[in-house]
């Protein structure tokens, strides 16, 4: 990212924020073509908020394993990653870190918890829809079958989060502290990558 200028940098970063934060209208607006309102389901806990908190200790257990995994196919699949990142047009700041925990926290939980389990779980078990809607979840993260099915489980981690809170507070708080564990792993992961490779990015 060596020619990369602040502007087209910051240019990039909005363009990718501003998608996260149009998925979170569109959730408001299939929450009320689903009749699956997000207010009710939003309530001000602090122990909701301190459940999500502490239910991102398994999560970041597990990107710690990643991150230090010798298993080679891991091992290629967390190099790719890092090359990518080190590819996607902005660098990683403790500002741009925050914005897009916090962003996709919040939108990805309204859409997939928020309306799309709570639709279906009128309709079927809540287990089956949590599983159902992760594929789906884990589809649209699919820059690699194997990142694909990592956020699957990980969504459907999230899932049975709002199952049992009955309370959106948890998992957004979950998603977006673990969020922002990830990115940080990532950014410091980038800059080592940039260093050994010669990028002054």
């Amino acid at each position: 990212m060596a020619d990369e200028t602040p502007q087209s940098e910051e240019r990039t970063f909005l363009i990718i924020i501003s998608g996260t934060a149009l998925m979170g209208l569109a959730a408001i607006g299939l929450s009320f073509v689903f009749n699956t309102p997000l207010g009710p389901q939003l309530t001000l806990d602090i122990n909701a908020v301190l459940i999500g908190i502490i239910a991102t200790t398994p999560l970041a257990a597990f990107l710690w394993w990643f991150s230090n995994t010798t298993l080679e196919h891991f091992a290629a699949f967390r190099r790719s990653q890092i090359k990518f990142f080190s590819e996607v047009g902005f660098t990683f700041t403790p500002r741009r870190i925050a914005l897009m925990a916090i962003a996709a926290g919040i939108s990805e939980e309204l859409l997939f918890r928020g309306v799309l389990q709570t639709w279906g779980a009128a309709f079927a078990p809540e287990l089956l829809v949590i599983i159902v809607t992760n594929a789906l979840f884990g589809m649209m993260h699919m820059r690699t079958a194997l990142y694909a099915v990592i956020a699957g489980l990980v969504g459907m981690y999230l899932g049975v989060l709002y199952m049992l809170t009955d309370n959106l507070l948890a998992p957004i708080a979950a998603h977006a502290l673990y969020d922002a564990v990830a990115l940080e792993y990532t950014r410091r992961a980038v800059s080592h990558y940039n260093l050994e490779t010669g990028d002054e990015a």
